[in-house]
């Protein structure tokens, strides 16, 4: 058996004439597929203007198409939440597990960088939050104020870094362009968990501000309760 004997012949392609002659044959093709009417142009004649049904059907077949593409966007916000919220379950199973200040918030911050696919983590804390002054979270006196200020209206700050602020959460990093800060605290706000991007986009003004706010709620309400007198320090 030659080569070109396994090989499957070429299918002729039919022409105009095969293809009306066939739908002549099956004049109920449309009726049992029905979408095939969605792809065809069927012109309506009426003289020299298009036809009132002829506009109409371009703009359902447009209508379609839209409602379409609103559908996937909607599917992939819809994707993406679930993501957001799975992730956020697993970071707050791991905070009631941690038994210690120092191990919550290395959870919290190898979780965010881990899961949330974040480049750059920090959580610093106010001196009054119950931490000893001397300790490697806490931010220095002279700027709580302007940290309190940012977060005067109760919201996180998403958007450009300021110089000053950057250099203190994360000393020697230039690459930031963009970052999230979120006020932490439950009862009061004790600190400000920052989050850093390379990329400018990733963080912007227009960001919705509520998953940021409520992971600043969830962390300082389990840090809140492991503030003990018996807790590991660093």
């Amino acid at each position: 058996m030659t080569r070109e004997s396994c090989e499957p012949a070429a299918q002729p392609e039919l022409t105009e004439t095969q293809v009306a002659a066939w739908l002549l044959e099956h004049p109920d093709i449309f009726v049992r597929n029905p979408w095939l009417l969605e792809h065809l142009t069927v012109p309506h004649q009426c003289g020299g203007a298009a036809s009132l049904i002829e506009r109409q059907v371009a703009l359902l077949r447009q209508t379609n198409r839209d409602l379409c593409r609103q559908i996937e966007n909607l599917l992939h916000v819809a994707r993406a939440n679930d993501a957001l919220l799975a992730n956020m379950h697993r970071l707050t199973l791991a905070l009631l597990e941690a038994r210690h200040f120092d191990e919550a918030v290395s959870l919290v911050e190898e979780a965010l960088r881990e899961r949330f696919r974040i480049e750059w983590v920090a959580l610093r804390f106010f001196p009054d939050c119950g931490l000893p002054p001397a300790s490697t979270f806490c931010l220095p006196e002279e700027v709580v104020e302007s940290f309190r200020q940012l977060f005067a209206s109760g919201e996180a700050y998403v958007g450009t870094p300021q110089k000053r602020h950057r250099t203190l959460l994360f000393p020697g990093e230039t690459s930031i362009r963009s970052w999230a800060l979120a006020p932490v605290g439950h009862h009061r706000l004790t600190g400000v968990l920052a989050l850093g991007s390379s990329d400018e986009t990733r963080f912007w003004p227009g960001l919705g501000k509520v998953f940021l706010q409520r992971l600043g709620e969830v962390i300082g309400a389990r840090l809140e309760s492991l503030l003990e007198p018996s807790v590991s320090w660093r």
